[in-house]
């Protein structure tokens, strides 16, 4: 019977989002399987995914309308909802409170290439007073604005829809007001202060998905509506309907001139068909003659249409489909004898076809109609002048305007060109025309023109419809926030550095937000990680961030990035089946664990961070398993809750919360991959109290038709957790016998996709497809200390930590007390010291918080470790570093986390040995950062010693720059003195570093375009030191540099033992050293020869010694690292002496 059910639910899911948009099975044949599958009547999106996911291993991924609709497939099935019962009230008397995003700062530094911030299937202004208007939004219900647009506010808070894709304002009342809500229409009388949902019982006993609403120009009790189940009329303004035409209607316009004539569009089968009505809707009338007619394997399935005052009679059909080898735009026609004829009007010699220059296709991603294809289902808006009705505008992904009655088009700017004073964001799904008033609306918010499109404004100020699929908040900074988004990129806040707050940045769909909770002018999201400029018109900058975790438009299917709560820059991340970790903030991470499914949520103990949950998914209809580590994620032990404590329905995935104070402490969630699946109810939380071994069954009647998203603890309260659904958040604690809903002021059907307590604020985020809400959190509770810091391992390179409090604590009220035994400082009342460790060994925290909800301790023993590793030298013992494991920075090398670009670790195709490889490489193509430097730096290597010893630094590297103007550099330097001061001892630049000839791409290595160099340290001086190599990359904005394969040899190089014997032989002091006037040499030997060589080699000054001591002058010579030669009876030694 279940699978039974759920094939019955999935039939019923894709016809409801079949409805919304129409699938693209043009030779559907020669389509991919996954695609065939999706396009079946009951696709199994288990199937589909998989399908989806082995095609795309094989295939590079390229954006058509069918990714598209599979994005936007499993979007809906994430978003769809049941109305729940949320007609119970909270006893607190805290209210939400929306921080936006309401707008975007359109033209500030690091702007997407397609910003926006709302997405609006439909906007109307009132006729009979232009500062009124109404949209609706696809996630955020309907908006009212009182001045043209400058402020919107929601008018369906109370109402359980969200989406809204047709609406009709009264033209005698504008307070009148129709709207099509998820499913329902809906009435107001008084600008959406209160609703009613209109339609008698017949009407309303089918779901209507409404495509249109249009009251009679003549009449405004006269009401037709567009629905998929049928054209329906009303007499008495919609109290009761009656079915005029079977069939699913996409489209209503009336004759300017006589509301009696009516003309209608239905999609039937692969073609969409014409009505007119000349008897106000009695009858309807069907007009082919000359209408779009595709042939048996084409399809032609959405029509918009059209009327202007100023030619009356003239109908302008806007067809799209596919024929004759292509897809998107079908044709413009156009009827002069209100719609008994069509012509055929744009573009080229017949329906559809292969665009090129004559034959544009304006459904597709080019601005000069040159590709195929679109999303021609989906956008598709028109619109004609009503002054001069040789003005036509088309809406698909771009915006087009003809001058000439639809023979040539042309695009003002393309979707991704914002700069351009025409831009409308891509995807249109409306354009009306009021007098001069023009108005857009569009996957990224509504845009205006008062000049016939020339100029074209954003005028969505207000509009909370951000559909946030991630979404983060600075710890220490509530608000630094940001969350990747449904078609809008990534919604940006950094206090208010930008217009209206927000910036939308990176650019497409994105997924991911997070904050670095130790530093939140660091961040993360699709496009990497981005260091925030607090100025608008500066960009952000970039750092790695080499695993991103997974991300999906399913709920419950995607991971997290997961710190450590002691070290801000050790990070958990679950990318495919594989748990990774980062030392180094995410420029790179190793694989701690394979899971035999995709990782997604991930939670770190605070109270003790080696014990590690995760939950896993290993497919739609796969059971879904918990895991739990005891030891930082070596070993894993399963968790899963047993079947026997839930519902049958194990395929559920899971968020999981762990207690700031006992890590046995666990809560889970069970988050259903689609509304149209069983709500769990009865089965929906659980808590254990051992660490998973046992569990507590938490759910009560009161979240029955919740469909859960997301959990989370209240750090320091007892037991205290919040419950994000698809509708609203709840609130529970020990305290509690039952949940209690927390939605004051919460619009009604408001889908959480991520809570966040902040707790120096005494806030509850609320990441939502509404844009952000936040609220005081359901109670005060104790603080929680938590020590934390940059990082945890150090060595006489990077002797200094900066901790930072990491407590639950309110901030107003807040002191601190931590101790440092053996630090310097031992002690501070600062809530962020830094502290300096001198000498190798291990080191003791604690740390004493104190609010006005009371104080919490923590102690942390060895919790920093300083280490001194040396790499010793010898005949037989070579210094290796190729690259090959995942660890980058290597074990024990450095790099600083202040670089303004950075090394990076990458695996090429053609290495050394012209075979794929692991190899480190600074991407100068990308970086325009000129004159700046990135460090890579080893750690410390005792080198050999002896007379005739020999140290040889090899490496191999390979370079082809991009142009003669772009000289990036590459320069070797030495420390003896672990890095307070360098010398240099290589450096090229330009052609000088090049393996092989320009390239004005991106460069990968080929094979034979690799060299190899070679540095005789022992030459420069360098016998029986202790050194750290440091490896610069200089950045010129050219092209890409690599390096493998770092190798010192050594060769007669003597035991420690004869060292002694031969330097108690001869032993050579030098005095001072650096000096930049004279040197004092003396030895144990009487006679010997002194000879004093350049870095490259040259003979400077020469000298012989009689009595065992020398005075040098060296005022004369130029600075830098110069070698002395000491001679004695063939016994030779070299000194390295620096001139400063």
């Amino acid at each position: 019977m279940k699978i039974k059910l759920f094939l019955l639910i999935i039939f019923t899911y894709h016809n409801v989002y079949a409805q919304i948009e129409l699938k693209y099975k043009y030779k559907l044949n020669n389509l991919p399987k996954w695609v065939q599958e999706m396009y079946k009547d009951n696709s199994n999106p288990g199937s589909v995914i998989k399908l989806y996911e082995k095609y795309h291993k094989k295939n590079e991924f390229t954006k058509n309308k069918h990714t598209q609709y599979y994005k936007r497939w499993l979007r809906n099935m994430s978003r769809n909802s049941p109305d729940a019962n949320t007609n119970f009230y909270s006893n607190s008397l805290n209210q939400w409170q929306c921080i936006g995003p309401w707008d975007f700062d359109k033209d500030a530094a690091s702007r997407s290439y397609a910003p926006g911030a709302a997405h609006i299937y439909t906007i109307e202004q009132s006729v009979n007073n232009s500062d009124v208007l109404y949209a609706g939004t696809a996630t955020a219900g309907a908006w009212k604005t009182l001045d043209k647009g400058q402020n919107w506010h929601l008018i369906t808070k109370n109402l359980q829809i969200s989406r809204v894709y047709a609406l009709e304002i009264d033209f005698i009342n504008h307070n009148t007001v129709y709207i099509s809500g998820d499913n329902k229409l809906y009435k107001s009388f008084d600008s959406g202060t209160n609703w009613i949902i209109i339609g008698d019982s017949v009407f309303n006993s089918v779901s209507h998905s409404i495509k249109d609403i249009k009251l009679k120009p003549s009449n405004n009790q006269e009401i037709f509506i567009a629905s998929d189940q049928g054209l329906y009329s009303s007499v008495d303004a919609g109290n009761n309907f009656t079915k005029i035409f079977d069939g699913s209607f996409l489209e209503i316009e009336f004759h300017p001139n006589s509301s009696d004539t009516i003309y209608f569009v239905m999609q039937s089968g692969d073609s969409t068909l014409f009505y007119r009505s000349s008897n106000g809707g009695t009858s309807l009338s069907n007009f082919t003659n000359g209408w779009p007619s595709p042939s048996i394997g084409d399809e032609q399935k959405r029509t918009e249409i059209a009327v202007s005052p100023a030619e009356p009679d003239k109908i302008v059909a806007l067809a799209t489909g596919a024929a004759n080898g292509g897809s998107g735009l079908y044709g413009i026609y156009i009827s002069y004898d209100k719609g008994e004829n069509w012509n055929f009007q744009c573009c080229g010699n017949q329906p559809a076809g292969v665009p090129d220059s004559t034959n544009i296709n304006m459904m597709g991603w080019q601005p000069d109609g040159s590709d195929d294809g679109g999303q021609y289902y989906y956008d598709l808006a028109l619109a004609i002048n009503p002054i001069d009705a040789n003005i036509i505008h088309v809406g698909g992904v771009n915006h087009w305007i003809s001058f000439d009655n639809g023979i040539t088009f042309n695009c003002p700017a393309k979707w991704s060109q914002p700069h351009k004073k025409g831009y409308v964001h891509a995807d249109i799904h409306d354009i009306n025309y009021y007098g001069d008033d023009l108005w857009f609306a569009c996957d990224g918010g509504v845009f205006y023109s008062n000049n016939k499109g020339d100029s074209i404004y954003k005028k969505m100020y207000g509009i909370a419809g951000t559909d946030f699929w991630g979404f983060g908040v600075g710890f220490k900074d509530i608000n630094v926030m940001l969350g990747g988004t449904y078609h809008n990129g990534t919604l940006l806040k950094d206090n208010s550095t930008y217009n209206n707050d927000w910036i939308s940045t990176q650019g497409g769909d994105n997924y991911r937000g997070f904050v670095n909770f130790g530093n939140p002018r660091k961040v993360y999201h699709d496009g990497g990680g981005k260091v925030l400029s607090g100025n608008r018109n500066v960009e952000l900058s970039s750092f790695p961030l080499d695993k991103k975790p997974n991300a999906s438009y399913t709920i419950g299917a995607s991971s997290q990035l997961e710190f450590d709560p002691r070290c801000y820059n050790i990070i958990y991340s679950g990318k495919d089946s594989i748990l990774w970790l980062s030392k180094n903030g995410g420029k790179n991470f190793e694989d701690i664990y394979h899971f035999d499914a995709k990782v997604t949520s991930i939670e770190v103990a605070w109270s003790n961070p080696d014990v590690i949950y995760v939950a896993t998914w290993p497919g739609w209809w796969e059971e879904k398993k918990l895991y739990r580590s005891d030891n930082g994620g070596k070993n894993w032990s399963e968790i899963t809750i047993p079947s026997s404590l839930l519902d049958g329905y194990l395929s559920r995935p899971y968020d999981i919360t762990v207690s700031s104070n006992n890590e046995n402490i666990i809560w889970v969630v069970r988050c259903p991959q689609s509304g149209n699946y069983n709500a769990n109810d009865g089965y929906k939380v659980f808590k254990s109290l051992d660490g998973g071994q046992n569990w507590i069954n938490l759910t009560t009647p009161i979240l029955d038709g919740q469909y859960m998203t997301n959990i989370e603890h209240q750090r320091g309260s007892n037991g205290g957790v919040y419950l994000g659904t698809r509708t609203s958040v709840f609130y529970r604690n020990d305290n509690m016998t039952d949940w209690e809903i927390y939605n004051n002021n919460l619009p009604k059907k408001t889908l959480s996709t991520q809570l966040y307590p902040h707790y120096g604020e005494g806030k509850l985020v609320n990441g939502t497809n509404r844009s952000v809400y936040t609220i005081d959190l359901y109670n005060d509770s104790p603080p929680s200390a938590q020590i934390a810091a940059d990082k945890l391992e150090i060595n006489c390179l990077n002797d200094t930590v900066k901790f930072v409090d990491h407590s639950a604590l309110r901030k107003n009220s807040a002191t601190w007390q931590w101790s440092f035994p053996g630090g310097n400082p031992s002690s501070s009342n600062l809530e962020n010291p830094t502290v300096i460790y001198s000498s190798p060994g291990k080191y003791d925290v604690s740390l004493t918080v104190t609010d006005s909800f009371g104080s919490s301790t923590q102690n942390i023993n060895d919790l920093i470790t300083y280490t001194d590793s040396v790499f010793n030298i010898n005949n037989s013992t070579i210094y290796s570093e190729s690259f090959d494991l995942d660890l980058f920075p290597p074990q024990a090398w450095y790099m600083p986390d202040n670089s303004p670009f950075f090394w990076e670790q990458i695996d090429i195709d053609t290495g050394v040995n012209c075979t794929p490889n692991q190899v480190v490489y600074v991407n100068h193509f990308w970086i325009d950062k000129r004159g700046e430097e990135a460090y890579l730096i080893t750690n410390k290597i005792h080198l050999g010693d002896g007379n005739n010893a020999i140290n040889w630094l090899t490496y191999d590297y390979a370079y082809s720059g991009y142009s003669s103007n772009n000289n990036d550099g590459f320069r070797i330097d030495v420390s003896t003195d672990c890095g307070n001061t360098w010398d240099s001892i290589y450096g090229a630049i330009g052609s000088n570093l090049q393996t092989t000839s320009y390239s004005n791409s991106a460069w990968d290595p080929t094979c034979g375009s690799w060299d190899s160099d070679s540095i005789n340290l022992s030459n420069i001086g360098l016998n029986g030191d202790t050194i750290m190599i440091r490896f610069v990359a200089i950045n010129d904005y050219g092209n890409r540099f690599f390096m493998d394969n770092i190798n010192i040899n050594g060769k007669n190089i003597l035991s420690i033992e004869n060292l002694n014997t031969n330097k108690s032989q001869f032993n050579i002091s030098i005095f001072p050293n650096p000096s930049s006037e004279n040197i004092k040499i003396t030895s144990n030997q009487n006679k010997f020869e002194l000879s004093l060589y350049s870095v490259v080699g040259k003979l400077v000054k020469t000298q012989t010694i009689n009595n065992g001591k020398a005075d040098i002058n060296i005022s004369n010579l130029e600075k830098g690292i110069y070698i002395l030669k000491v001679n004695m009876n063939g016994t030779i030694q070299q000194k390295k002496i620096i001139i400063n």
